[in-house]
């Protein structure tokens, strides 16, 4: 800048700064008089943080320093304590020789116009700013701009400019200038600063007065005095100054391009308007002015509560414009600026909140309507009464001015004989007799209605009421109008007559005497009874007369019947008279026909209505009755002696007609039919073609229309009745004038009621299950027949048969026909079976593909299929008795069972396999089963060949077994001879070579031989004999079954036991192992046997051989008949014999008890005889 610029700005800081340096001390001088004062001036910027837009090193970044012809290059890194050049460094404390700065990315991160990179200091509270100085350490920016703001989250307003380009960035004028007159607060625009040179170090100064023409007067310059104010200022780095290289997009010579800001510092002073001398931190952390001179506010903005007296000011040179304390006469903590009261008396302090009822500015004075006697009391109220009072405002002494007919002190009590106080003071009472009880009310002149009346002088009936009478104690009488209507008024038609029945005769000598017979019904029902609405609220007199006063009754009771009501009512002597024959005493009884009968008006007044009997009844029979009178009325149109007031005449709603509203109005009909006159009316619904009777509500059709309420055509006749006018039903066109109906879419007429069989829009097609052509179309007239179809067609179904011809269409069950009368091909059965269901005529033929030859049909009636040859049944499903194998085309095969070993001729028809006899086996039954031998034509025998002596379990032909070594028998079941059976091998085991030497000694094999043959013959004797013994015993003995059972058990035990002796070729068989109680027949026959056979040994040589031999072969004898029997079982159950009956369990655990009770029932002697085990 020129030298005359530089000096211009240096006296307007100096002139700034003057008054600062001024008022920098104390708020008050020596004297403790009020004076400006100012905080410090001060870099606001110094250690304050400021927020950044862009900040180089994010990511970490190579830059190069444009220093002339060379450039230096470096690094930054956000993230580095010594690489980072973040924006703490543009308000620290630094040297010229240690610089620290503030960058932004580079040009080759797209920093460049149109983006803006944007500085913004947040200063915490309002700033008088004196300039805003930046330091760049790179060259200065081609464009920049500083704005400002005056408040928080306020608009940024534009502070400076500085372009190369003013006009074409900003739109401003180059080094524009302010004239006087013009807007002071006008954002300029210069060039002075926006050259490339110098590459580092160059420095940019705004003054904010500068250029400002009342810079010289600032103390009276409120415009300045704002446009220096700012919270917060933004520097917004709009445009890069380059060398113009960077259009070949070099990376080097992008880096090379950025901004870069050494300093940033803010010259001005905490803004308090002259009211403090320092800033400070309150509580909140907020900045805020230590105010003086009775001032508050953040910036002592405004004066402090209570220092209101004159208007806030800012401080100046010549005047502290400290707040002044307001004057309430300490009758409040409160008080306002006005500014009027300032006007005009130089103290704008309005108090607020007065205490103890006194107001004025200062609250120097009673408040309005109170008063005090002397100047330091408190004041009183007035309380004057705001009515009675022609002022609130009472005098000194709180005596109020009373209007006319108004006293007391406070003007609130009418005078004597005054009412209703009011605006004009009091008036007299002027209650109406008839409609009042009592006098009215001296505060507001109200009467006191009775119930029925109303009126502020209870001279007129209440809405509902009528016949305002004093002898009501309601005033009024209820509307009665049958409860349809609340609005009626006496008629002026009606004479007020007395019904009376005198019931005094005069004798023949002219002597009169009291009626006493007693009263018949007929001669008061055309006096009294029938419709007495007229009499009620009046009254009935009944009067008894006696011979002496004593006699007279004191009491009756009356009972009234009518419209299905009772009420009885008791009576009591209202009056004594004396008659004017003879002077007889009269009693008079008065039933008052409302309020005696202790029911609602609308209860009684219906009773009345209808009222048909009237029952007196006189609980002495010491009097006569003498009269009955009823008060009642009468309709008249000449000029009446007494005006029956009494009777109503109502103003009847809509729909309602009659005196008493009693009729429905034409058009109208109960809501309930027959209801009476209690019921509705509520409008006749005959929808225009007729009325309807007023008491029933049913229309009197016209039009050809019918329905309760008109709103069908009649049959024979279509339309919509609804509409309501004449021609809306006409006649049907169809057959008979039957009924008919019109399709509101289309207007179309149909009939509906077309004569049986027959349908269509005009009955012209048959109906769905009739044929015939009933208008003969195109051929003679037919009438609609029922279709045929022998009840197998769904009667719901459509189309179920030819309209025309009568066929039918579609027969069920599987039937077929024109009349589906017979069962369609594949089925068979009856199609005219009535009784069964469609479904269950006709079943399908089902015939076997495989048994069937030909065609798959079967026959109509029966179902038979027709069978190949061989095969048999309705479906030709299976094979005739001795074939099978159906196959298909080919019939059945033969079964080819052998008749010996098969039990039938039969065979499985699917697989051939043929009933075999018991052991044989083989499709055709022809050979024996596995162990089983002799094929017969009683099957196979089982071989039984023992299992531990034969080598296969199949026998020969002739049912011999193959032995093992050491094993003889047919079934290889015993040892042969010098062998034994091994106890734990069981095997047959040649015997010690001993036993050979002493048989070969006694010449033993001879008599072995022979032994054997005679054994042999002697076990078939003995066997017969056994059977022979088991019959007798049985026969003999008369067992039971199960007695019978175990006898017969023994005996086969016997049976085996001696088999068992016969077949041992030695007696030592016989061992001790078990003793068995036998009869002694039984046991005489063995022991004879035995002896027998020892008188065939020669010596007693032999005896002591045989002897020795029962030892030898105790080992090889002793388990002889336990291995033998376990052996024959194990077989025959293997081979399924049908032997089986014997078990070893059964024998080893029950034989010894079947023993026993053998011989308790034989009652024999026992004996001991040792069996074999």
């Amino acid at each position: 800048m020129d030298s005359s610029t530089l000096h211009s700005l240096l006296f307007l800081l100096f002139t700034f700064l003057s008054y600062v340096i001024a008022g920098m001390d104390s708020c008050y001088d020596e004297e403790g008089i009020p004076s400006r004062c100012l905080p410090k001036f001060e870099n606001a910027a110094f250690s304050h943080t400021v927020i950044v837009s862009n900040v180089c090193g994010i990511p970490p970044e190579d830059y190069c320093m444009q220093t002339g012809s060379t450039r230096s290059c470096h690094f930054c890194d956000a993230l580095d304590l010594e690489l980072n050049h973040n924006a703490t460094y543009l308000t620290d404390f630094h040297t010229d020789e240690e610089p620290t700065w503030w960058q932004s990315q580079s040009m080759f991160y797209g920093v460049q116009y149109p983006n803006s990179v944007n500085i913004t200091l947040h200063l915490g509270k309002a700033f008088e700013i004196t300039y805003v100085r930046l330091k760049f350490y790179t060259s200065r920016p081609e464009s920049f701009a500083i704005y400002k703001r005056t408040e928080e989250n306020g608009t940024w307003q534009p502070y400076q400019y500085y372009s190369a380009s003013c006009h074409k960035m900003y739109g401003r004028d180059n080094k524009g200038f302010i004239r006087p007159g013009e807007n002071e607060r006008t954002a300029l625009c210069t060039d002075e600063f926006s050259d490339i040179s110098p590459l580092t170090g160059g420095n940019v100064a705004f003054s904010t007065l500068e250029g400002r023409p009342s810079a010289y007067n600032f103390d009276q310059s409120p415009v300045l005095q704002d446009w220096v104010t700012a919270t917060d200022i933004l520097i917004s780095l709009d445009r890069l100054n380059t060398f113009g290289d960077e259009f070949f997009k070099d990376p080097k010579v992008l880096r090379s391009y950025f901004y870069a800001v050494s300093d940033f510092s803010v010259g001005g002073r905490c803004k308090c308007n002259g009211h403090a001398s320092d800033c400070f931190t309150n509580e909140e952390g907020r900045l805020v002015c230590a105010c003086e001179h009775n001032t508050a506010g953040v910036d002592c903005q405004h004066c402090a509560p209570f220092y209101q007296d004159r208007p806030w000011a800012r401080a100046t040179a010549d005047s502290a414009n400290q707040c002044v304390r307001c004057n309430c006469n300490g009758l409040a903590d409160e008080c306002v600026f006005n500014a009027e009261q300032y006007r005009s008396t130089g103290s704008g302090g309005r108090c607020v909140g007065c205490r103890e009822n006194t107001a004025g500015p200062h609250c120097e004075r009673c408040k309005e309507n109170f008063f005090r006697s002397l100047p330091q009391q408190t004041c009183q109220n007035c309380n004057c009464n705001a009515v009675g009072s022609v002022s609130l405002q009472c005098n000194a002494e709180g005596v109020c001015m009373c209007r006319p007919g108004v006293s007391g002190v406070k003007c609130d009590i009418c005078k004597s004989g005054f009412h209703s106080l009011g605006p004009s003071g009091c008036r007299l009472c002027e209650c109406d007799n008839r409609g009042s009880v009592g006098v009215c009310s001296a505060e507001d002149r109200r009467c006191h209605c009775k119930t029925n009346v109303e009126g502020q002088s209870c001279n007129r009936c209440k809405p509902g009421s009528f016949n305002l009478q004093l002898e009501n104690p309601d005033g009024c009488k209820k509307c009665f109008c049958f409860g349809h209507s609340l609005a009626c008024s006496s008629s002026n038609q009606y004479m007020a007559i007395n019904i009376t029945s005198d019931f005094l005769e005069v004798h023949p000598n002219s002597q009169p005497y009291a009626w006493n017979k007693s009263l018949r019904q007929s001669e008061l029902a055309d006096k009294y009874l029938g419709n007495r609405l007229l009499s009620y609220g009046r009254t009935l007199s009944v009067s008894f007369t006696a011979e002496l006063e004593e006699l007279l009754p004191r009491s009756v009771t009356v009972m009234l019947e009518g419209s299905g009501i009772s009420v009885t009512a008791d009576l009591y002597s209202q009056q004594e008279t004396y008659s004017s024959l003879e002077k007889t005493p009269i009693n008079t009884f008065t039933l008052r026909c409302s309020l005696q009968l202790h029911r609602s008006s609308l209860f009684t007044k219906s009773l009345l209505y209808n009222y048909y009997k009237l029952y007196i009844f006189l609980f002495t029979d010491t009097s006569q009755l003498s009269r009955v009178s009823l008060e009642s009325a009468v309709r008249t149109n000449y000029d009446m002696v007494s005006h029956a007031s009494w009777v109503e005449e109502c103003s009847c709603p809509r729909g309602f007609t009659g005196q008493f509203c009693e009729h429905c109005a034409p058009g109208f009909t109960r809501e309930t039919p027959n209801g009476g006159p209690l019921s509705p009316c509520v409008p006749c619904n005959c929808n225009q073609h007729g009325t309807c009777h007023p008491e029933t509500g049913v229309c009197d059709c016209r039009d050809f229309t019918t329905g309760h309420y008109c709103e069908l055509c009649e049959d024979g006749y279509y339309g919509n009745a609804l509409t309501g006018s004449p021609g809306d039903c006409l006649p049907c066109p169809c057959p008979d004038h039957t009924t008919c109906a019109q399709v509101p879419e289309t207007g179309d007429v149909v009939c509906t009621n077309c004569p049986t069989g027959q349908r269509g829009v005009r009955c012209e097609l048959c109906e769905d299950g009739f044929y015939g052509n009933p208008l003969g179309w195109g051929d003679k007239v037919q009438p609609c027949v029922m279709c045929e179809c022998n009840g197998n067609v769904d009667p719901n179904a459509v189309g179920v048969c030819d309209h025309m011809t009568g066929r039918c269409l579609k027969c069920l069950g599987h039937t077929t026909g024109d009349h589906c009368e017979k069962c369609r091909s594949g089925y068979y059965g009856n199609a005219l079976a009535n009784e069964l269901k469609p479904e269950r005529k006709c079943k399908p033929c089902a015939c076997n593909v495989a048994g069937t030859s030909g065609s798959p049909d079967c026959h109509p009636d029966t179902g038979k299929c027709v069978c190949l040859s061989h095969v048999t049944g309705r479906d030709c499903g299976q094979c005739e008795t001795g074939y099978f194998n159906l196959q298909p085309g080919l019939g059945c095969e033969m079964c080819n069972c052998n008749p010996i070993g098969s039990s039938s001729s039969a065979c499985h028809p699917i697989t051939g396999q043929c009933t075999c006899r018991t052991g044989v086996e083989g499709l055709s039954c022809d050979t024996c089963r596995m162990g089983f031998f002799g094929f017969s034509s009683r099957g196979c025998r089982a071989c039984n060949c023992d299992p531990m002596g034969s080598t296969l379990m199949q026998c020969h032909d002739n049912g011999t077994c193959s032995c093992r070594h050491g094993f003889v028998g047919y079934k290889c079941d015993k040892c042969e001879l010098n062998y034994y059976q091994n106890r734990l091998t069981h095997q047959c085991e040649e015997c010690p070579v001993c036993y050979s030497l002493i048989r070969d000694q006694v010449g033993l094999p001879q008599f072995m031989r022979e032994r054997e043959m005679m054994m042999k013959h002697e076990k078939l004797s003995f066997d017969v004999m056994v059977a022979q013994q088991i019959k007798r015993f049985t026969i003999t003995a008369k067992l039971s079954g199960a007695q019978a059972n175990k006898v017969q058990l023994i005996f086969l035990i016997i049976k085996v036991s001696s088999t068992a002796v016969i077949e041992c070729f030695d007696f030592s068989v016989f061992k001790y192992d078990y003793v068995y109680t036998l009869s002694l027949h039984f046991f005489s026959q063995v022991l004879l046997m035995i002896f027998f056979t020892l008188l065939c040994v020669q010596a007693s040589k032999l005896k002591a051989r045989l002897r020795e031999l029962e030892t030898l072969l105790s080992s090889y004898d002793c388990n002889r008949y336990s291995r033998h029997y376990r052996g024959r079982q194990q077989h025959r159950h293997q081979h399924n014999s049908l032997d089986n009956h014997i078990q070893k369990d059964q024998v080893e655990d029950y034989l010894p008890n079947a023993l026993e009770d053998l011989l308790a029932i034989q009652g024999e002697k026992s004996l001991t005889f040792p069996l074999p085990r």
